[in-house]
């Protein structure tokens, strides 16, 4: 598929205390590691992944997919998350058709719905321009799919918070992937969320 997959993996995980949620366990392996694995197995064009805090710790994990990812440092992570969406997209192939901006603690989608989710970005009409997010019910969740068009205003967003903003801008470019899956809407924000998530899993 001719489409970025971009990994922040940059981030403080700040309401964490003092924990990079990142690097907690699930069944076995890093949380990060999960992510990564499956949007490699999802056939996307090329993996960036975007690092800057723990990024000794963060770079052993990725290790294992060394062939099969590029690992970029992002010297401005404490500035917020669109410094590294910004990373990420300055240094994504030219000739790549859009862009996916995944969290890397959305460890729970699959490889199945991340290649559902952009299929269906594709087979958009007028694909060039849309800008596509997952919807479970009533929710919308992440990871976003831009085309390609907006690199631009992605590059020059002020926002350190994300691109929302480009998203309420482009309002009617935007296509909803209709999910029932409940993996488009789970993060983790805190030590709760963790240990909520795996009394869940049991």
């Amino acid at each position: 598929m001719n489409i970025s997959a971009l990994i922040m993996a940059a981030g403080l995980s700040s309401r964490m205390q003092g924990n990079n949620k990142l690097l907690l366990d699930w069944k076995g392996t890093p949380i990060l590691h999960h992510t990564i694995k499956n949007i490699v197995s999802a056939g996307f064009r090329e993996v960036l992944l975007v690092v800057g805090n723990h990024e000794k710790e963060i770079r052993k994990i990725a290790d294992v997919f060394k062939e099969e990812i590029n690992i970029l440092f992002n010297p401005y992570f404490e500035s917020g998350l669109t410094s590294s969406i910004q990373c990420g997209i300055q240094e994504a192939s030219d000739q790549t058709k859009g862009f996916m901006i995944c969290l890397g603690d959305m460890f729970l989608i699959n490889q199945i719905e991340f290649k559902q989710l952009a299929q269906f970005h594709i087979t958009q009409e007028l694909n060039d321009q849309v800008i596509t997010l997952p919807k479970v019910g009533q929710k919308i969740g992440n990871p976003v799919i831009f085309a390609e068009c907006y690199r631009e205003q992605i590059l020059k967003n002020s926002d350190t918070q994300g691109c929302k903003f480009i998203v309420q801008a482009n309002a009617a470019k935007v296509k909803y992937f209709e999910s029932l899956s409940k993996h488009f809407l789970t993060d983790l924000d805190t030590l709760e969320d963790y240990e909520q998530l795996k009394k869940s899993a049991l």
